[in-house]
């Protein structure tokens, strides 16, 4: 047999493995992957395919049985060969679809029904990251002076989406003064996006140079205030449901395994928010597998995560916690096609 098809017969073999332990959470023999195979390859040629796939160290046999379960490599080679051609299916797509109904008309429900269908579907957690917010288009914008230099600046987005920000200005203003810059902001750049609107300013002050005294003042506290909402907006909000599903699993009876997940999604969270934006950038779908997390209590889990947009800019990011033996498969289709769907949904609320 000629390397190629030898590689070709490893890669069916460890996929066999994987599903069959995923579906099973039991070690895997020979026998099983036979059957799995319509019994066209005989049990002593899959044997020593398991030989090398535990050679390689894609496999290991978890005690004296004859079973192999995969190791996190094996995961990740498994991965790679689903993550080449990641495609939902018709049917699967149309009934999720059906799902964000028109009755879905703010963020915050497009939010809690996409964690709430991620661990539906999936039997883990969804776990989502709020849009930043210079994705969305401004409605209204208060400005009230707290002390001195401090600013609560109040965003009404086009979704009727509320969000305050304490916003640190270079110096003292008056409420006056707060009251002229919010209504230059209103009157002169409503249903922008947050983002634009800063280019816009800042393209006006570098091609308008002339601009002097009170107008300038105003057009740089102004930029100031956006500035400062954004990055303050930069430690995205996480959203999740579902972790009850973890006590299903059996990777997580013990109750040290499972106390150590907990605490990240009820203290720690900020750990999962750098999960997620570690390719906020990108909508590109990502798999970390065990210590690939980069969090220690998470070594015993695996996450996917895919990106979401709004009006072709990458917005967020959102995805499925669960253990190392996950669905990848199925993970990768359902985070996929709800990208999809997020994204079109949250470009129609925000319009």
């Amino acid at each position: 047999m000629d390397t190629l098809k030898r590689d070709h017969r490893k890669d069916i073999v460890l996929a066999h493995i994987v599903e069959a332990y995923v579906s099973s959470a039991s070690p895997v023999s020979s026998k099983i992957v036979a059957e799995r195979m319509g019994g066209n390859v005989s049990s002593a040629t899959i044997r020593n395919v398991m030989s090398e796939l535990e050679y390689q160290g894609l496999i290991e046999q978890p005690h004296t049985s004859a079973g192999r379960v995969p190791t996190n490599a094996g995961y990740r080679h498994y991965v790679a060969m689903k993550t080449e051609k990641v495609s939902y299916r018709k049917r699967e797509a149309e009934r999720l679809a059906q799902e964000y109904s028109l009755r879905i008309e703010t963020i915050k429900e497009v939010i809690e029904k996409t964690t709430f269908l991620i661990s539906r579907e999936l039997h883990n957690a969804g776990i989502m990251m709020w849009p930043g917010v210079d994705n969305l288009y401004l409605k209204h914008l208060e400005l009230v002076k707290v002390r001195s230099e401090m600013v609560l600046a109040v965003l009404v987005t086009m979704t009727n989406t509320v969000k305050n920000h304490l916003i640190r200005l270079d110096g003292e203003i008056s409420s006056e003064g707060l009251g002229k810059v919010s209504r230059y902001i209103n009157e002169n750049h409503s249903k922008r996006p947050v983002s634009e609107i800063s280019d816009s300013i800042r393209e006006t002050m570098l091609s308008e140079p002339g601009v002097r005294g009170e107008e300038r003042g105003i057009a740089l506290t102004a930029l100031k205030v956006l500035d400062g909402i954004v990055k303050e907006n930069s430690d995205n909000e996480i959203y999740w449901g579902g972790i009850d599903n973890f006590m299903d699993e059996p990777e997580f009876s013990d109750i040290g395994v499972i106390r150590r997940v907990f605490h990240v999604f009820s203290d720690r969270k900020k750990e999962l928010a750098d999960i997620l934006t570690r390719d906020l950038s990108g909508g590109d779908i990502k798999v970390y597998i065990g210590d690939e997390c980069g969090v220690e209590m998470l070594k015993d889990c695996s996450i996917v995560t895919c990106g979401y947009f709004v009006r072709g800019k990458a917005a967020g990011r959102m995805g499925v916690v669960g253990p190392t033996r996950m669905d990848y498969d199925r993970a990768l289709r359902t985070v996929s096609c709800l990208s999809s769907l997020i994204s079109a949904k949250l470009e129609e609320i925000d319009g």
